[in-house]
């Protein structure tokens, strides 16, 4: 380069650099953001059902998350109207009555 266009040089060099700093500060700064309103909306979700929030809730998110992405999403298992049946998805349980708890201490209200 000659002499008259190096200083023009320099400044169009750091002015780039600044803006994609600047740009790569504000990113950091969204995603940052982000992730605080997440946070304080899992707290405030979890309070209002009566429950501590738990960082082992957080980590069932992010598992059913991947699960829904490798499955293709919400409605991928819905089959018409109803639900496809899997093997994975029967289980089957000894049945029993169930006896009122009034019947079971032996009084009768009624």
């Amino acid at each position: 380069m000659n002499q008259p266009s190096d200083p023009l040089g320099r400044l169009i060099r750091f002015v780039v650099r600044f803006v994609f700093v600047a740009a790569g500060a504000v990113f950091f700064m969204s995603l940052l953001l982000a992730g605080v309103i997440a946070a304080v909306a899992f707290t405030l979700w979890s309070l209002l059902r009566g429950r501590r929030p738990v960082a082992v809730d957080i980590f069932r998110f992010q598992q059913a998350a991947r699960e829904r992405a490798r499955t293709g999403g919400f409605g991928a298992r819905w089959n018409g109207g109803g639900m496809a049946a899997e093997a994975g998805d029967v289980v089957e349980v000894q049945a029993r009555e169930v006896v009122r708890a009034d019947q079971r201490l032996g009084g009768s209200r009624g």
